[in-house]
């Protein structure tokens, strides 16, 4: 099972999606897009399946987001294409399942790994798994509906901080104050935390929870939210220095 990049378990009437590439931080490859898009379709008319917990392999990261690396061999051209057709497909799918679904965040959640855990529909998260989705050091912000929600309290309008001095990267227990993670958890609990959780919803009538579902996604406008987020995102491809090396302060 090493070289699946997407690892697929069933507990009972739960399923288990664990990203597996734990060398890469987890990182979101265009191989690990296509896998979890078809995996959710395929889950998604499984009678057996009601919930699906997402989760990440390894102790380095839940999901370090894009894979930079892979991207950095890829025309502006390339990439614009591949978030089009690979990238925007499964945030939207995710976003819009019908079934509920369960962050079990392990690690740190950074940048499309922060937005794939708020995305779904609860976050449980390791005390020792940070967050970071509203400032990404390559000139590019969330692009499936991540910026509100990461940047709830205590940032301005531009996403960032109101405290220069703070550091992007929000701790574990102050996600959970600001509201981007649900519950906190000891790190050696976190799938028998989650999976108890799913297991608890999955003992609910399905059609009540899928019209729960669509009532709150509904007042949430989740759908418009990634809209617009993607169009913000895409001109920083498009008339912005995405992917450029940043100029050090004072330098020429």
């Amino acid at each position: 099972m090493e070289d699946q990049v997407l690892r697929v378990e069933q507990f009972d009437s739960v399923a288990v999606l664990t990203l597996n590439r734990p060398k890469q931080a987890n990182a979101l490859s265009t191989a690990l897009f296509s896998e979890l898009t078809e995996t959710l379709d395929r889950l998604r008319w499984d009678e057996q399946v009601r919930v699906v917990v997402i989760t990440g392999a390894g102790d380095k990261a839940f999901c370090a987001g894009i894979d930079l690396k892979e991207r950095g061999d890829k025309s502006k051209a390339e990439i614009l294409a591949e978030r089009e057709r690979v990238v925007r497909p499964f945030y939207l799918a995710l976003g819009n399942y019908p079934k509920p679904t369960i962050a079990a965040v392990n690690g740190p959640a950074l940048g499309g790994g922060a937005e794939l855990a708020i995305t779904c529909d609860i976050r449980v998260a390791s005390a020792a798994a940070p967050v970071r989705a509203d400032r990404d050091p390559v000139g590019m912000i969330p692009s499936c509906g991540a910026l509100p929600t990461a940047s709830p309290r205590g940032r301005d309008r531009s996403g960032q901080r109101a405290d220069p001095d703070r550091s992007a990267l929000i701790e574990a227990e102050e996600a959970r104050l600001l509201g981007i993670y649900n519950r906190v958890v000891a790190p050696a609990s976190l799938l028998t935390e989650a999976l108890e959780l799913a297991r608890q919803i999955a003992g609910n009538s399905p059609v009540a929870v899928r019209q729960a579902k669509k009532a709150i996604e509904a007042g949430a406008d989740l759908s418009s939210a990634m809209d617009f987020d993607f169009e913000a995102s895409k001109e920083c491809f498009l008339a912005g220095d995405a992917f450029e090396k940043p100029k050090e302060h004072g330098g020429k």
